[in-house]
């Protein structure tokens, strides 16, 4: 029995993806901003801008929608690829941004003082850099120059190609 692996993610998966984890990341990085550039100095400390809240319940509802879509994604995308070996390397490096930046989010949620200090600089430097390790995954595969994988097009370029038996 032969099965036939899709070139790329179906369009509406892609669409879900870009536009959760792009919201994910663009909430994330507007919080960051109020927050370290417009807090107000008080009597008792500094005053956070009042919209941080906002942004921050937005961010969460974000990232518990991205860590069902997560699921989805591995039981779906990485399953059906894994065995291509193709963009393994980037998609591992993304599976263990995503965890660190689950884990490090709900230490945010449920401790205090340093664990909640360390995981909230973890959690900023990893979640503002997340789309670099993303743009790396989703750039466009073009084989192995001389060959390719499974040819001169490469494995990911032909459904065809891609039959294992």
């Amino acid at each position: 029995m032969s099965v036939v692996y899709s070139v790329r993610m179906s369009a509406p998966l892609r669409r879900a993806t870009l536009l959760m984890f792009g919201l994910l990341w663009a909430s994330g990085c507007y919080w960051l901003v109020l927050h370290w550039f417009f807090a107000q100095p008080g009597a008792y400390g500094s005053i956070p801008h009042p919209w941080e809240p906002v942004v921050l319940r937005i961010h969460g509802w974000m990232a518990v929608g991205s860590i069902f879509l997560l699921g989805w994604i591995s039981a779906q995308h990485v399953l059906e690829r894994w065995p291509l070996m193709v963009k393994r390397l980037s998609g591992v490096l993304m599976a263990a941004v995503a965890a660190l930046l689950a884990l490090s989010g709900y230490a945010l949620y449920y401790t205090t003082d340093r664990v909640h200090d360390r995981a909230a600089v973890i959690h900023e430097i990893v979640g503002a850099a997340a789309v670099i390790v993303a743009l790396f995954h989703w750039r466009r595969y073009r084989g192995r120059r001389w060959g390719g994988i499974n040819g001169a097009r490469g494995a990911a370029s032909d459904p065809q190609r891609n039959a294992m038996d």
